[in-house]
């Protein structure tokens, strides 16, 4: 794909080559003129990155290899673009590589190099010299030089924004006393640095923190974690806390509010889980470097058993509710990053239910679905160009079998509005508690295990164009009475208004009121009538603009 550069910037600057931001085809251009580059010139720069297939198990060669690869003497051979090997070839040498057709394909034995910010999740990036393109400057950046002043640049700093998210994290029994015995921020030691320079750093914290807890350090529930152990996730520059973990609520609603508290004291911001429903299934919205994410989360296998109560809890899993939310978020210009409490296996296998759900969401508009359920790690694949990350087994969990100490934290790169790749931390639990990153050795039998499980699923479609449509006006909520789902239909007004009537037409009998919210049931619950209809009425008027005094029941 060619992108064109920024108005005027085509023809006034050139380090030596053709540049693919010039965007004419070569028969059709004039030759700009060639300018000799230094500091007082140097307009902009244009970057480009090295991938290989998601399984990979490189991360990173020399600016040596990549120069040998780049004149057809190294261990891959490498596939690009016409303007891209005109733009690297007065500082890689005469290249002996293959020129791509309109879609770069890689293979284990053909990688590629493309213009940064044509990036696509499906690939992974191959740092050269250690330095990552999106975020340092390394052997794959062509400085851009003009006698006429600009800044002309594919990769903006002030338009990236990094998310790093982590797999289960439960500061209890023996990872606790570990804590106690060599430091509270001791389990941090060999991963923090990984998180340092990321903007948002996300933990799945699956414990309350109790101010009276005594951690047995024994495999025993319920769990707890002292409210110091908080200074571990500081040490890991948490600033992101999903709220959909199983064990929350084991030391009651009180501890759990408690929690959230401790978070807010923190500027920390939380998802998945809430004070109450209200506050629990609404995305948490964030702005950064003109990025607009979005963050939604549930407990699915709580909500399908119907454990989880009204009061502080986890959020309540609606399927529907919960597609439509990502729709309306790619709507309105979000990139709606979901993460599941899902179903826990014993194995690397993730559930067809699970691959089912986190497809189902890829094909809504997600940028990315995350499994924060699994203490096993499952496989990780694009479908719908969505990242998907099936289970990322423990972060920092004593669990002591071989198959739950490995782990994959992830850190998602979104630039102007897109997410162009996903770069994964693969970690190894020492300790009872302790994660570390792989050796090189470990990293590989890990990939090809998942690998292997990844082969056991329905072919993904990487490619398939999302469906983000659905009606403005129609859109499924719901809400818990104690533990009872109650399942709505909301049909919102036409007429512009301040504050409108509420129609509640419990049969569903007659077409939805322009200047009203009219509420229909997707399913009857146990609830008696009288009661359904005045949590109905109280659910509406918390959410939306009705006016409480306005409220007809047909």
């Amino acid at each position: 794909m060619v992108r064109a550069m920024a108005a005027g910037a085509c023809g006034i600057c050139i380090a030596g080559a053709w540049l693919a931001a010039c965007g004419s085809t070569p028969s059709t251009r004039t030759a700009p003129p060639r300018v000799a580059c230094n500091a007082a010139n140097r307009v902009g720069e244009w970057r480009y990155a090295l991938v290989a297939p998601l399984y990979s198990d490189v991360e990173n060669i020399t600016r040596v290899e990549l120069a040998a690869m780049w004149r057809g003497t190294g261990t891959h051979k490498l596939v690009v673009a016409a303007d891209t090997r005109d733009a690297l070839a007065p500082s890689l040498g005469t290249p002996r590589v293959e020129l791509a057709s309109d879609r770069v394909e890689v293979s284990d034995e053909r990688w590629a190099v493309v213009p940064a910010d044509e990036l696509t999740p499906l690939w992974k990036v191959i740092t050269v010299d250690g330095k990552h393109p999106l975020t340092e400057v390394n052997a794959l950046v062509v400085p851009l030089c003009s006698p006429i002043a600009g800044r002309v640049r594919n990769i903006d700093p002030d338009a990236l924004t990094t998310v790093a998210m982590t797999g289960v994290t439960a500061m209890t029994r023996f990872t606790a006393k570990l804590m106690d015995v060599k430091g509270v921020t001791y389990p941090a030691q060999d991963v923090a640095p990984w998180f340092a320079h990321t903007d948002f750093v996300h933990v799945s914290n699956e414990v309350s923190f109790v101010s009276t807890c005594e951690p047995k350090g024994e495999f025993t529930e319920p769990f707890c974690s002292r409210d110091n152990y908080i200074e571990l996730l500081d040490a890991l520059h948490v600033n992101i806390v999903e709220l959909t973990g199983d064990h929350l609520a084991d030391f009651g609603t009180r501890w759990f509010k408690h929690t959230i508290d401790m978070y807010e004291a923190r500027g920390w911001k939380t998802f998945g889980g809430g004070r109450d429903q209200l506050a629990a299934t609404k995305p948490l919205l964030v702005e950064h470097h003109g990025n607009k994410l979005a963050f939604i989360g549930c407990n699915m296998p709580r909500s399908r058993k119907e454990t989880i109560r009204s009061g502080p809890e986890n959020a309540f899993c609606d399927e529907s509710r919960l597609d439509w939310q990502v729709r309306d978020l790619r709507s309105r210009g979000y990139l709606p990053i979901v993460s599941l409490q899902h179903d826990e296996v014993r194995g690397h296998d993730p559930p067809h239910q699970l691959v089912r759900d986190f497809r189902r969401l890829a094909e809504a508009g997600a940028a990315a679905v995350f499994g924060s359920q699994a203490h096993v790690a499952h496989p990780f694949e694009v479908h719908a160009g969505a990242y998907l990350l099936y289970g990322a087994g423990n972060f920092i969990f004593d669990q002591p079998w071989e198959s739950t100490r490995a782990g994959t934290a992830v850190r998602y790169y979104i630039h102007h509005g897109r997410l162009l790749t996903v770069a994964q931390l693969f970690t190894h639990l020492e300790e009872q508690g302790r994660p570390r990153p792989m050796t090189d050795d470990e990293r590989k039998t890990f990939l090809h295990t998942l690998a292997d499980s990844l082969a056991t699923l329905p072919p993904a479609k990487p490619w398939l164009a999302q469906d983000a449509a659905q009606s403005d006006r129609q859109a499924p909520d719901s809400f818990l009475v104690d533990k009872a789902p109650v399942l709505l239909r909301i049909a919102k007004p036409v007429v512009e208004a301040t504050r409108y009537p509420l129609v509640i037409d419990l049969r569903a009998r007659t077409a939805a009121a322009d200047d009203a919210f009219t509420v229909t049931l997707r399913k009857w619950p146990s609830l008696p009538r009288k009661q359904l209809v005045r949590a109905i009425t109280e659910f509406m008027t918390a959410k939306y603009p009705i006016d409480s005094d306005r409220v007809t029941i047909r």
